[in-house]
């Protein structure tokens, strides 16, 4: 890509991700080593766009205080600073009772994701994030499981 073209694109993705901090929302905690991942079918939610082109769905398990969070193999997202993944209440970290997951760990493809959970909290999204700029990058609602 030519130098200028670059910085245009750059700009661009600057302007579109707005400015801010990141939301204060409290880090996961990862599964221990030796845990017991969860191993039901969960509830997949598509992956929808709220800033940035996506493509893909996300499954959320719950069990036992332990969730994971799957993200399918066709998913996609295009590239921003600081993509990080949170799943909350609602379809915003900075309200609700958002828990920060932790960066994206790709751009492209399946990964998963397995944390300690809070006890409460009925969690029904999962949102990628531009931290850097506080902005929506992409969105699934997940049904809520019983």
């Amino acid at each position: 890509m030519p130098p200028f073209r670059s910085s245009v694109v750059l700009l661009a993705l600057l302007i579109a991700c707005g400015g801010g901090d990141a939301p204060t929302a409290p880090n996961a905690v990862p599964l221990s080593p030796g845990g017991t991942p969860p191993a039901g079918p969960g509830a997949t939610g598509q992956w929808q766009r709220t800033g940035y082109a996506v493509t893909g769905s996300v499954n959320m398990v719950v069990e036992n205080g332990v969730a994971k969070v799957t993200f399918s193999p066709d998913f996609s997202i295009m590239q921003t600073p600081g993509p990080t993944v949170y799943i909350n209440t609602t379809n915003n970290p900075n309200t609700g009772q958002p828990l920060r997951i932790g960066a994206l760990k790709s751009l492209r493809g399946d990964q998963t994701y397995t944390f300690q959970i809070p006890v409460g909290p009925r969690y029904t999204w999962v949102l990628i994030w531009c931290d850097p700029f506080n902005a929506a990058m992409a969105e699934a609602a997940i049904p809520p499981t019983p």
